[in-house]
């Protein structure tokens, strides 16, 4: 158990620091890291035993999420990964929240199932613990400069970002359950593959940025 612990920390650690490379360093690096992670997901889901409508939705969902982040990544056609950065921070502390809580209070007999049909190990209580953990990120990423928004909008799109997220992390749950596999891939030693991390910012970034978009944020 120990030792499972500790790949999934170091790979997780591994993973986190070349997201940051590819978000803070070289536009060059920052684009082929987006096309890595759409051409992988997209091999991911056909590479499991999908049919009909998934191995043409999944694709094209994949695909626009690419260009999302690409498009955030050249706002105004100027190279700059902090508006991602921030994203991707809030859903990290959505996970980890969501995972702290729980662990702690949503496996307790009696404790109610977020969706339990999909997701078994999935607590209402995860669900509000994350909530709260990305609410905290965004209101710090706002009073440190890197979330330049008015307070209410910082925070509104925290709850957004944090639901899209768990959206997205019971769709993929469901198309997982559907193909009778446990991760999408084994990429990234503990965690999976590259669909299982970024199951939740697929609905989340496109979400938030449409939020910006509507309130002219962005």
């Amino acid at each position: 158990m120990m030792n499972k612990v500790l790949v999934r920390t170091i790979s997780g650690i591994c993973f986190v620091l070349v997201m940051l490379a590819g978000l803070l360093l070289n536009k060059y690096l920052f684009a082929a890291l987006v096309a890595f992670i759409t051409i992988g997901m997209i091999v991911e889901i056909f590479k499991m035993p999908t049919a009909g409508s998934d191995r043409i939705l999944w694709p094209l969902l994949i695909i626009c999420y690419g260009l999302v982040l690409l498009v955030l990544g050249f706002i105004h056609g100027k190279f700059s990964g902090i508006l991602l950065l921030c994203f991707f921070i809030m859903i990290w502390s959505s996970d980890v929240g969501a995972f702290c809580t729980g662990s702690l209070l949503g496996q307790r007999a009696g404790s109610r199932k977020l969706a339990p049909k999909i997701s078994p190990n999935k607590s209402w209580a995860g669900f509000w613990g994350g909530l709260v953990f990305t609410a905290a990120a965004s209101l710090i990423l706002n009073r440190t400069g890197l979330l330049p928004l008015p307070l209410v909008h910082s925070l509104g799109l925290a709850v957004l970002v944090h639901c899209a997220g768990v959206c997205g992390d019971l769709l993929e749950s469901k198309l997982k359950r559907k193909c009778g596999v446990k991760d999408s891939g084994n990429l990234i030693p503990g965690h999976g593959g590259l669909l299982d991390r970024f199951d939740s910012s697929m609905v989340a970034v496109p979400v938030g940025t449409l939020y910006l978009m509507i309130f002219n944020l962005i």
